[in-house]
C-alpha cells in the first residue's frame, strides 16, 4: 500500500470528502462555465460552445447545468473505432518507472524527450539520474510478456518538480542502448486550457498497479469534483499507480494521478472491502478505496511556465504542446527475443483516415506448417545472474517436443548404473542407508548460493515440466511466469542499486554481495520457492538451503500456507471437513488456523497434506534424510515440531503410491549435471522400503 506523507494524505482526504459530499450524480452537478466551453471546443463542437456562452449571457434562456453536461457527455460517448487506436497509441507512451533508490511508479512521455510522473516518485534530480522508465511492460495477444524497451532518464538536460502539486518532469535519453528512439514511443501532449473533462464525465487511466504489467481502467472512473489544482474522481486505482495519466475519451491528458483515498472507520482506521479493519500483515489488495485525486494538467502547465527556464529548457517545454503524430510506425510492441508465441502475424502499424477508421495491412497464413507451435517467456538478466536451458539457446522454456533433450531415458539409465556401481544392493537396511548416505554426501560436488540455485538452475531448467511450464509443487497448477520474473526483477534492481552506490556494474559484485542482497529481499517479500524440508528445521544454513533436490517452485500463498508444518495424511472424513474451511489470505501465516487453501492442500495444527505430488516431495524428503543425517526430527513436540520417525510410514506410502514421473526424473538428471549427486529414491524407488531411514532422524 502506498499512501503519501501523513499530513499530505490528510489534506488529500479532506479535499476529496468535500467533493464526495457535493457530488450528486452525473446529470445535476454544475461545473464552471469556462470548463464547459473549453470541453465543447475540444470535442470539435464550436456550435455547442457558442450556444453555452450565448445562453449564459441571456437572462431568460439560460441552459440548465444538467442539460449542458448531458450534451457534452453524449458527444464524448459518441466516438468511433479510432477510440481504440488512440488508446493503443497512448499506452505506448506510458511506462513503468523503476526508481533507483528502490520502488516503482508509472510515468508517461509528454513530448519527444520529456517524461512526467509524481514528485513523490522522483523527488530529486539525483533520484531521477539513477532511475529508468520501461515501456512495453505488458502482455501481448497471447498472454506472453513483451520485450521491454528501457530508457535512462537525463535530468541534466531537464528536471523540474513541485511537491505541492506533486509532479516531476524529466528528460529521457533520446536513444537507448538498443538503438530505440524515445520519440517513437509517442507522447501525451499538454493542453493549457482547463476543461479536458467536466464533472460527471468518464475518465480512463492506463497504469502499472503494484508495479505489474500495464493495465487500463477503461471508462470506470467518474470525475466528481474540482478543487483548486486538483481533480477528484472515483476509480479502482491501486497503490503503484502513482504517476499515471488520467485521460478523457479522446485520450487527452486531464490529470496526473497522485493519491488514493481509502475508506476509514470513525476512528480513522483503514477498512477492508469486507468492512473489517485493515491490520498490519493484511493483504493491501483488500483495502477499500473510495476516490482518488490527480493534479490538473492546466495547473501543472501554469506552474512549469512560471519558472525561470533557459532557452534550451523552454524549447523542450514548447515541444510538449505539440500533438504527437498518430502513426509512429511502431504501434505494437516488439515480441520477445525468442519469438514469443511463434510465427503469429499481427499489425505492424496502422493509418487512421479522415473518416476516423483505423486500417492495417495483414499477412495471413493458413493451413499446416512444418514448424511446431512454440511458447516462450523471457527472463530479465543482468550479467550472469541467469542461464538459459541448454535445450533451446536463448529460451527459458524447454521444448517439450524435443523428447530426448528433456529426458534421455537410455543415457540416464547408464549414468545411474555408473553412479551406484559400488552400492551393495543386497545389503541389510542399516548398511544400505549408510552406503547411500555416504554416496550422496561424497558426490555433492557443487554448493550454489541460494539465489544462483533458483535463478540460474531451478526456474530456467530443472523444475520445468514436459510442457515447458513451471508448476506449483503442491497443486500441479502452472505458476504465472510473471511471479518468477518479478522475483528476479526485484533482485536485479536491488543489485543494480548497490552496484551504482559503489560505482560498479552489477556484474562486478562478488558472489557474497549478491547473496547478501538476496537474503535481505527474502525477508521482505514473497518467494516462489518451496523447501520440502523447511528452512527453520536447519536454521537456513548452507548447503541445505540451496540443495536443489528439495527445492521446488511453489505459488507464494501456498508456500505461506504450508509454512514449516510437517507432512501428514488425513483420512477422508478429516480431509473433507478441513476442505470446507477456506483459510483467508490474511490468515495464511496464522498456523493455528485450520482449513484448506485451493490448489494447495489442507492443514490442522502441525499437520499438512498437499493436494498433489506427494510421491515427489516424499522422495525429496527421504533424500534429505540421507544427505543430512540428524537434522530432521530433533524437535519433536510443540509449535515448532518437525517431521519425526512416527511419520516415516507416510512418506513411504506416498512414494509407493506415486512412482517417479518424467518430470521428477528430468529434475534428478539435471541436478546431477550441475550439483553432482543424485536422489537414489528416484533412480531406485524400490530402495525406499529396503533402507532404514530411521537412522537419518535427529
Amino acid at each position: 500500500m502506498q499512501l503519501l506523507d501523513s499530513k499530505v494524505q490528510a489534506r488529500v482526504e479532506e479535499r476529496v470528502k468535500k467533493s464526495l459530499s457535493a457530488y450528486q450524480g452525473p446529470t445535476v452537478q454544475a461545473d464552471e462555465l469556462r470548463r464547459y466551453v473549453n470541453r465543447a471546443l475540444q470535442l470539435g463542437r464550436a456550435d455547442l460552445a457558442a450556444e453555452i456562452v450565448e445562453a449564459e449571457a441571456s437572462e431568460s434562456d439560460k441552459l440548465e447545468p444538467d442539460v449542458v453536461l448531458e450534451r457534452i457527455i453524449n458527444e464524448s460517448q459518441l466516438t468511433g473505432v479510432a477510440f481504440f487506436y488512440r488508446g493503443i497509441l497512448a499506452a505506448r507512451a506510458i511506462g513503468r518507472v523503476v526508481i533507483g533508490g528502490g520502488g516503482f511508479g508509472t510515468g508517461f512521455m509528454i513530448s519527444p524527450s520529456l517524461m512526467m510522473t509524481n514528485n513523490h516518485v522522483l523527488e530529486t534530480s539525483q533520484s531521477a539520474a539513477a532511475s529508468t522508465i520501461e515501456f512495453d511492460f505488458a502482455r501481448d495477444l497471447s498472454g506472453n510478456l513483451m520485450k521491454r524497451q528501457t530508457f535512462r532518464l537525463s535530468p541534466q538536460n531537464f528536471f523540474r518538480t513541485n511537491s505541492k502539486i506533486d509532479y516531476s518532469v524529466v528528460a529521457v535519453e533520446a536513444t537507448n542502448s538498443e538503438q530505440h528512439l524515445a520519440k517513437n514511443r509517442g507522447w501525451l501532449h499538454l493542453i493549457r486550457e482547463s476543461g479536458k473533462a467536466v464533472i460527471g464525465e468518464r475518465l480512463n487511466i492506463i497504469q502499472h498497479p503494484d508495479a505489474r504489467p500495464q493495465m487500463i481502467a477503461l471508462r470506470e472512473n467518474t470525475l466528481i469534483g474540482v478543487d483548486g489544482p486538483f481533480l477528484h474522481y472515483s476509480t479502482d486505482t491501486r497503490p503503484g499507480s502513482s504517476g499515471s495519466p488520467v485521460m478523457n475519451d479522446q485520450f487527452q491528458l486531464a490529470a496526473l494521478h497522485h493519491a488514493g483515498v481509502p475508506k476509514r472507520d470513525t476512528n480513522g482506521h483503514l477498512l477492508k472491502r469486507n468492512g473489517r479493519r485493515f491490520r498490519a500483515g493484511d493483504d493491501p489488495g483488500e483495502i477499500a478505496w473510495i476516490a482518488n485525486e490527480g493534479a490538473r494538467v492546466s495547473q501543472i502547465v501554469k506552474d512549469l511556465l512560471s519558472q525561470q527556464l533557459s532557452e534550451q529548457e523552454r524549447s523542450l517545454i514548447d515541444e510538449a504542446f505539440i500533438e504527437a503524430p498518430l502513426d509512429t510506425g511502431e504501434m505494437l510492441p516488439e515480441p520477445p527475443a525468442d519469438g514469443g508465441s511463434g510465427n503469429r502475424s499481427g499489425p505492424t502499424g496502422g493509418v487512421v483516415g479522415s473518416d476516423g477508421i483505423a486500417r492495417w495491412n495483414f499477412q495471413l497464413t493458413f493451413g499446416p506448417t512444418d514448424r511446431p507451435c512454440q511458447t516462450g517467456s523471457q527472463f530479465a538478466r543482468a550479467g550472469d545472474t541467469l542461464v538459459a536451458p541448454s535445450s533451446a539457446a536463448g529460451a527459458n522454456k524447454l521444448r517439450a517436443e524435443e523428447e530426448d533433450s528433456y529426458f534421455d531415458s537410455v543415457a540416464e539409465a547408464e549414468a545411474a548404473e555408473r553412479y551406484y556401481e559400488a552400492v551393495d544392493r543386497d545389503a541389510n537396511p542399516n548398511k544400505l542407508y549408510q552406503a547411500l548416505s555416504k554416496l550422496v554426501i561424497d558426490s555433492h560436488d557443487t554448493v550454489f548460493g541460494y539465489r544462483t540455485a533458483r535463478h540460474s538452475h531451478l526456474y530456467p531448467n530443472i523444475d520445468r515440466h514436459p510442457d515447458g511450464n513451471l508448476r506449483s509443487v503442491y497443486s500441479g497448477e502452472p505458476v504465472d511466469e510473471e511471479l518468477i520474473q518479478a522475483e528476479i526483477a526485484r533482485f536485479e534492481e536491488a543489485a543494480a542499486l548497490v552496484a551504482a552506490e559503489n560505482g560498479l556494474e552489477s556484474s562486478d559484485l562478488s558472489t557474497e554481495q549478491l547473496e547478501n542482497i538476496d537474503l535481505v529481499l527474502e525477508s521482505s517479500g514473497p518467494f516462489n520457492c518451496e523447501h520440502v524440508v523447511p528452512q527453520s528445521w536447519f536454521d537456513k544454513k548452507q548447503p541445505m538451503k540451496a540443495d536443489l533436490h528439495h527445492l521446488f517452485t511453489c505459488e507464494p500463498g501456498c508456500n505461506s500456507f504450508r509454512s514449516n508444518i510437517p507432512y501428514w495424511d488425513f483420512d477422508d472424513e478429516e480431509a473433507e471437513s478441513l476442505r470446507a474451511i477456506e483459510v483467508a489470505v490474511e490468515m495464511l501465516d496464522n498456523l493455528q488456523q485450520e482449513g484448506s487453501r485451493a490448489a494447495c492442500g489442507v492443514r490442522d495444527g502441525r499437520k499438512f497434506e498437499p493436494d498433489a505430488n506427494k510421491g515427489a516431495v516424499a522422495r525429496a524428503t527421504l533424500y534429505f534424510l540421507l544427505r543430512y543425517p540428524g537434522l530432521v526430527g530433533d524437535i519433536k513436540t510443540g509449535s515448532k515440531s518437525e517431521l519425526t520417525k512416527s511419520r516415516l510410514e507416510i512418506l513411504l506410502d506416498w512414494s509407493d503410491a506415486e512412482p517417479p514421473s518424467k518430470w521428477e526424473k528430468h529434475r534428478n538428471a539435471e541436478i546431477a549435471k550441475v550439483q553432482g549427486n543424485r536422489n537414489p529414491l528416484i533412480d531406485h524407488p524400490e530402495w525406499a522400503r529396503d533402507t532404514n531411514f530411521n537412522l537419518g532422524f535427529g
